[in-house]
């Protein structure tokens, strides 16, 4: 974390010095000089640009779980396991690893930002988090000419430990991602390439959660660094690398061809050093079984991926889009000690048509099937008010569902194709004092996959109903003072109904007061972020197979939090500063994650910068 904030300063020093150098010069170069899109933009023929984002709005929000819409739980500290509260359908219908605990923190092929600037662009995001909850996001973009664009991104994650530490800077979360792209178009401007090269490598130290006495009082599940934990010596490992290309030619108007090609490297590891097979008592210690060794836990998987990707798309007019894809993918996956999957080779057949009726109503659909039956639907309808959408997919288990075999697991499973259908809308609607978004979204999921009690994975032959209803209501009081709401209730019937576990009520709020002040030469915002959930049973964490498990024996209670902040912009220079959890109680806390006590109360701060020329 050290050398990465020197080498940023270094370039920071640098680019001011060129600033004092055209001190004498008006400074023409802005968020507007500075554009940039995304590839799902160019994939659909829009070639519209965005433009710097310089909003304050949401800037202490720099946790990953708080910077999404989506709720996560994890294991109580910035970095860790994560996995969505309520049911996520999936974005594939082949193979995946299974091993997705950390896969929020991955960069995806949709989150990277292609530039087009009139001069050097940096942009500097800083969070330093109570206990060494420090994140670090770095990006620079230039132009080498009208034409071409490269850059480059660097993002560093940190944290000490929580629970069960030896010291007080004893590190349990160390991430980094780093990637180098660049951005081509032809004069003619019939031409256009995007390329990134990515590598993500995330270690995170694995307590096993706190171990507490059958009698014990409330007060002991939460005395954080002096808790007795399952693990000492353990930690699990998520390395990535990509290579991603993609490239379209426009041969007339309304008719374009791409190409897309990616090579995806995925490696995931659970290592123990040294284990303790029993207690002082001789009952077995943590691990559940011995398979392979008794000194130590090695174990691994690999992934490998070849991606080709080539179509025709293109406009017709202003009210017609369409596309039409071929697709394949080659994947070799292995354990460690097990080498039984080999070579799997995937064909896909897809296409997407937007078609807008009026300048306001438009109806989508997109489709995709595999050669093995598996497929994905989608049907949309969106107008001023609202928004309508049917999903059915049909896809495959997880290659970790099917079968493993490491040091303290082992199973061998045949199962049948996961079928979801998913009907969802909503309304929005602005009043002169609050906006309103009521949200409906009812899935049936059939065949579902899921770790139980046991800690195994299994197949709930039985349908799940899973009704997920929210309301959205925005509140402007004058001027400056504003109220964001967000209840959701979900609810989980049929008789698959056990195999999802979720709360039934959650709220989450922002309660402000923003303004512009000192001759409008300052931004600011001043209030607090509310959040709300109901009891549950919440799934508990395997770390050696990195899953989340279904479990009847904690409860996790209700809980409320409240985080106080303050964020100010003047011209180039964001700031922010924030008390989080500002209404825990001594001897007092919460759990998202069974036996891993959330995030205690502390504070944190942070800075954003942007640099023009």
């Amino acid at each position: 974390m050290n050398r990465l904030l020197f080498f940023v300063l270094v370039c920071l020093s640098t680019q001011s010095w060129s600033q004092i150098l055209d001190d004498s010069t008006e400074l023409v170069y802005g968020p507007t000089t500075s554009r940039y899109m995304f590839e799902r933009d160019l994939r659909h023929s829009d070639t519209l640009y965005h433009h710097i984002d310089t909003a304050i709005h949401n800037l202490e929000r720099f946790e990953f779980k708080d910077k999404t819409e989506t709720i996560y739980q994890d294991l109580g500290n910035n970095g860790t396991a994560m996995r969505p509260i309520y049911y996520a359908e999936s974005s594939t219908i082949g193979r995946t690893t299974g091993f997705e605990s950390y896969t929020p923190y991955v960069k995806q092929v949709n989150d990277f930002k292609y530039y087009d600037t009139k001069s050097p662009f940096m942009e500097l995001n800083v969070a330093f988090g109570g206990k060494g909850r420090n994140v670090v996001d770095f990006s620079f973009s230039r132009n080498i000419n009208a034409q071409w664009n490269i850059g480059f991104d660097v993002h560093k994650i940190s944290a000490f430990k929580l629970i069960g530490s030896s010291s007080l800077r004893e590190t349990q979360i160390s991430g980094t991602g780093v990637d180098l792209y660049t951005f081509h178009s032809s004069k003619n401007s019939k031409y256009h390439l995007m390329f990134h090269a990515y590598k993500f490598e995330h270690k995170a130290t694995e307590s096993g959660g706190i171990f507490v006495e059958d009698d014990a009082e409330e007060r002991d599940f939460f005395q954080y660094q002096d808790s007795d934990v399952f693990l000492r010596t353990a930690a699990s490992y998520d390395t990535r690398t990509r290579l991603h290309l993609y490239q379209e030619y426009s041969v007339a108007e309304f008719f374009e061809v791409y190409a897309v090609a990616s090579r995806i490297n995925i490696e995931n590891r659970f290592e123990d050093t040294q284990l303790t097979t029993v207690d002082a008592q001789g009952t077995p210690y943590y691990y559940d079984d011995f398979l392979i060794r008794t000194d130590s836990t090695l174990d691994a998987s690999l992934f490998n991926e070849w991606r080709v990707e080539a179509g025709l798309k293109g406009r017709v007019g202003k009210r017609i889009f369409y596309s039409g894809y071929v697709k394949r993918r080659d994947i070799d996956f292995n354990y460690r000690y097990l080498d039984t999957f080999g070579h799997t080779a995937e064909n896909y057949l897809g296409g997407d048509i937007k078609l807008y009726v009026t300048k306001s109503n438009a109806l989508s659909g997109k489709i995709e099937v595999m050669d093995g039956g598996q497929y994905y639907f989608s049907g949309r309808y969106e107008n001023n008010f609202l928004r309508a959408q049917y999903t059915s997919r049909k896809y495959l288990p997880s290659y970790m569902s099917e079968r493993y075999f490491g040091n303290h697991n082992e199973w061998s499973n045949s199962f049948e194709d996961i079928l979801s259908n998913t009907i969802s809308g909503s309304l929005f609607h602005a009043f002169s004092f609050v906006r309103l978004e009521p949200e409906v979204k009812i899935s049936t999921i059939d065949n579902y996959v899921y770790f139980g009690e046991d800690k195994l994975p299994a197949q709930n032959s039985a349908v799940a109903l899973v009704n997920n209803y929210s309301l959205r209501s925005d509140f402007f009081l004058g001027k400056h003072f504003k109220l964001e709401n967000k209840v959701i209730f979900n609810n989980v019937a049929g008789d698959g109904a056990d195999a999802i576990r979720t709360p039934d009520w959650n709220y989450m709020g922002k309660w402000y007061y923003d303004n512009i002040i000192f001759n409008n030469y300052m931004e600011m915002q001043l209030g607090v972020n509310l959040r709300w959930q109901s009891a549950y049973f919440a799934n508990a964490y395997d770390p050696v197979t990195q899953q989340f498990y279904v479990q009847n024996e904690f409860e996790a209670s209700s809980f409320w939090t409240a985080d106080l902040f303050f964020v100010m912009k003047a011209q180039k220079l964001s700031l922010w500063a924030k008390f989080k959890y500002l209404n825990q109680k001594k001897e007092d806390g919460y759990f998202e994650t069974p036996y891993y006590p959330a995030t205690r109360k502390m504070i944190d701060l942070g800075l954003r910068w942007h640099f023009y020329d």
